[in-house]
């Protein structure tokens, strides 16, 4: 299956599954503006997050991909700020860059190296970091006055909107006979876990704390894949993973105490 192919699939499947459920439990819909608005998150939290994400990783390594992509966090706070949704305290800033710091700490920094056979790859992925954080930011508002199922089910709609306008052309190159009963199995969890769950419980936790702190808990995702990796997969427990886990839980510790977002 075709990246491109794979992401029609997943954002659509994801959309069908959020909109039965909407219907199924009689949830309110966005109203009036609140549509657009979501209209909007969705071209920046599904279309261009995945588009430029499996684009630049195409054109890149998974060493570069894994460390740009924990730059979302840091995009966030930067977008926060500047549109004044949020206010840039010392200890916002001490919790962000000790995240950053662990981060860069478990997936060697100190080995990246730009390379101009990587380069594009690197800036698509930085883009879809970027473009992550703009739809957390976006959403934050809309989502203190919304059902967050519901308004995860309309950007959504117009996510698959958008995946279907890029990648429709990919879906008849499709290998049908190699899709069996663990590939589908695979899917069923990229879609329901990894999609559905994922962007409702991002949405929902929107809906009741502040964009940047929602964000913070990203620099959990490498710490809880090396961890999965120890327990799983019996690879080495460094003290590298140590001191990226430290530091992470220091930045967790860190978070700033406004909890509300604005209405």
């Amino acid at each position: 299956i075709a990246p491109a192919a794979w992401a029609v699939l997943r954002s659509t499947s994801a959309f069908v599954v959020l909109a039965l459920i909407a219907i199924v439990g009689r949830r309110r819909l966005p109203q009036g503006r609140d549509i657009l608005i979501l209209a909007l998150a969705g071209q920046f939290g599904v279309v261009l997050n995945q588009a430029l994400f499996l684009e630049g990783l195409a054109r890149t390594t998974v060493g570069h991909s894994s460390l740009l992509c924990a730059q979302i966090p840091t995009f966030v706070l930067l977008f926060s700020v500047v549109s004044r949704q949020e206010g840039l305290t010392v200890r916002k800033a001490l919790g962000f860059l000790s995240g950053l710091l662990g981060v860069a700490v478990l997936l060697e920094a100190d080995r990246f190296r730009w390379d101009a056979a990587t380069l594009a790859g690197d800036l698509l992925t930085l883009a879809n970091a970027a473009s992550f954080a703009m739809f957390v930011v976006i959403s934050r508002r809309v989502m203190a006055r919304n059902d967050p199922l519901a308004a995860t089910a309309v950007v959504f709609f117009f996510g698959a909107l958008g995946m279907l306008a890029w990648g429709a052309r990919a879906l008849p190159g499709i290998e049908r006979e190699v899709i069996d009963g663990a590939m589908l199995g695979a899917m069923a969890f990229a879609v329901l876990g990894a999609t559905v769950a994922t962007y409702f419980l991002n949405l929902w936790a929107v809906k009741r704390v502040v964009a940047t702190r929602v964000a913070l808990y990203i620099f959990l995702q490498p710490v809880v894949a090396a961890t999965l990796g120890v327990v799983l997969r019996g690879e080495s427990l460094t003290p590298r993973f140590l001191v990226a886990t430290g530091l992470v839980f220091v930045a967790l510790s860190l978070r700033d105490g406004q909890a509300r977002p604005a209405r």
